[in-house]
């Protein structure tokens, strides 16, 4: 999470660029207090923290468990594992 927050404008940058339609949008913000730009930066920062450790954790017992399972059972979880990445 730390090394998150330390790279929240970029990611700020990012998650708003994603969802901006059109190319004339300004890119900032207009915020009446100084602990609501806080709170956005904790919450984008764990919100990405959570789905990194979450996928790496997923993908760290898919590589343990994958020694001992059956083919069809191996080809299930990795389509589940790549869903889970494309999503």
């Amino acid at each position: 999470m730390l090394n998150c927050y330390y790279f929240k404008e970029t990611l700020l940058y990012t998650f708003i660029k994603l969802t901006l339609t059109s190319e004339n949008t300004l890119l900032y913000f207009l915020t009446t207090d100084v602990a609501e730009v806080f709170t956005t930066y904790i919450q984008l920062s764990y919100y990405v923290a959570n789905q990194t450790t979450f996928l790496f954790v997923y993908c760290q017992i898919f590589v343990f468990v994958s020694t001992g399972l059956f083919k069809f059972e191996y080809d299930y979880f990795k389509t589940v594992l790549v869903s889970a990445l494309v999503c």
